[in-house]
């Protein structure tokens, strides 16, 4: 499946923000914060699929943390 992107992400972006415009790992954590990225819970590297089901919104923080964890994992896979 090819990524989204352009006028179609966008408007998928506005639409997630508009439902929860928090950061879930914060909310998860007690803390408020407003989510900036629209994160795909299973990266699509790792076989997750870019639709709503698997998209989040997380603040930057959250969202670096989570890819830089994602990259270290492709390190590690034999390929």
């Amino acid at each position: 499946m090819k990524r989204i992107t352009g006028r179609r992400l966008q408007r998928l972006r506005e639409q997630l923000f508009t439902r929860n415009p928090l950061c879930v790992r914060c909310q998860e954590l007690g803390l408020t914060a407003l989510a900036t990225q629209r994160d795909h819970i299973v990266s699509l590297e790792e076989g997750g699929l870019d639709v709503e089901a698997n998209t989040q919104g997380l603040c930057d923080l959250h969202h670096d943390e989570k890819s830089l964890a994602e990259r270290l994992r492709a390190r590690r896979r034999p390929g």
